[in-house]
């Protein structure tokens, strides 16, 4: 009976998994062409980096009322309607020449984005036994990242042989296709609370105020993220300006961007079973260490073979963190929470997203793409501390 239940848990992880695939692979096709798009509106790095910064802005506010809407209509519901809008808004991309309507677009896909990425996350805490969740969200983030491997070979190529404009287009068709999958999914069990009024559940301070007071794991997996996603913004959008200031081409870009994805693949399942064993801070630890050590010296490489190696490396140390704070988070807020909190900690994200392109654009524009790496390579520095205290206390 257990064996049955298991497996019919897995088949709907898969099936979920698959859907989720396909809106990442996507958005690895536009992340390619993704700067050079912005940057044929408006031509300085920093500009460029702020434009980028728009998407998470907006997303901010209501990382926490997503994540309670979803507790209250249904993650399957949300992400269906989330899913098919944001298709549309992809064909707006392929179309739009205009800034000002460049700027509505960011912000409309910004809450899009953060509506599925938010409702996604509580599914997969909805359906994970405490036994399996590093291994369930191993699982899942591992074929997100496949979507996001292969995803910039093919935007890449896209853009190099036709138009920037163009893998939008084939990014609103995929993305329809995922519903395909997601309509057979059955959402989770929610544990939901019912004696709370509507205004709160859907606030934004009150939320994170709970979600912060569960204690010092909470605060100290909210830096982790931070970092690794003011890392991920800077990988996304300023490797890809650095390559191109090297001289590379679109394909390069997208096969570096894919290079940066591999690790994740090979290693977050592994890191998740390792987690699950020797015990999950230890090894968000090894990949702290690995960060800062490798960062730093990746913009005073100008050699393809130089450059694949070294994110390798850099990546291998992500993908040590990626699964282990997210399955840390499940074992620590409570379940009637889940959606209500993984949308408080996705605000922690999305502060490392809006940060990352910001700060990353002023040291470029000040010092040179050289020096675009550094700041993450300091904050992953500065997170060692924290890390190395965890560990001692076992």
């Amino acid at each position: 009976m257990r064996s049955r239940k298991n497996h019919e848990l897995l088949f709907n992880v898969f099936l979920f998994s698959i859907a989720i695939f396909l809106f990442a692979l996507a958005q690895g096709i536009i992340t390619a062409v993704y700067p050079s798009y912005l940057e044929s509106f408006v031509q300085k790095a920093y500009i460029v980096g702020v434009f980028a910064s728009i998407v998470y802005i907006v997303q901010l506010p209501i990382s926490a009322p997503v994540g309670a809407l979803s507790d209250i209509f249904g993650r399957k519901k949300l992400l269906i309607g989330s899913l098919t809008s944001f298709a549309l808004v992809e064909v707006f991309y392929y179309l739009n020449e205009n800034l000002i309507f460049l700027t509505l677009l960011q912000l409309v896909i910004g809450v899009l984005m953060i509506t599925i990425f938010v409702t996604a996350e509580a599914f997969i805490r909805d359906v994970s036994p405490p036994e399996m969740r590093g291994r369930v969200r191993s699982f899942y983030g591992t074929w997100i990242t496949a979507g996001y491997l292969f995803g910039p070979i093919v935007g890449g190529w896209i853009g190099d042989n036709y138009s920037i404009r163009l893998p939008f287009l084939v990014s609103a068709i995929l993305i329809l296709s995922s519903l395909l999958f997601l309509i057979d999914v059955k959402d989770g069990d929610r544990v939901l609370v019912p004696d709370k009024p509507m205004k709160k559940k859907i606030s934004f301070i009150k939320p994170l105020k709970r979600f912060l007071s569960l204690g010092g794991g909470v605060r100290y997996l909210s830096i982790n993220a931070i970092v690794l996603y003011f890392w991920y913004a800077t990988k996304w959008i300023y490797g890809p300006l650095y390559l191109l200031y090297l001289g590379f081409d679109l394909n390069i870009v997208g096969l570096w961007l894919a290079a940066s994805l591999l690790p994740l693949i090979i290693f977050q399942i592994p890191a998740g079973m390792f987690g699950d064993r020797i015990g999950k801070d230890r090894v968000i630890l090894f990949g702290v260490v690995i960060s800062a050590i490798f960062i730093a010296p990746l913009g005073f490489i100008s050699n393809l073979n130089g450059l694949i190696f070294m994110i390798l490396l850099i990546s291998s140390g992500s993908a040590m963190i990626e699964p282990l704070i997210n399955a840390r988070i499940t074992d620590i807020i409570p379940k009637e929470n889940y959606g209500e909190y993984s949308g408080a900690f996705e605000a922690a994200k999305i502060i490392g997203c809006v940060t990352g392109p910001i700060l990353t654009g002023f040291i470029v524009e000040l010092a040179g793409f050289e020096y675009a790496f550094f700041p993450s390579a300091i904050l992953f520095l500065v997170l060692l501390l924290p890390s190395v205290k965890r560990w001692k206390k076992g």
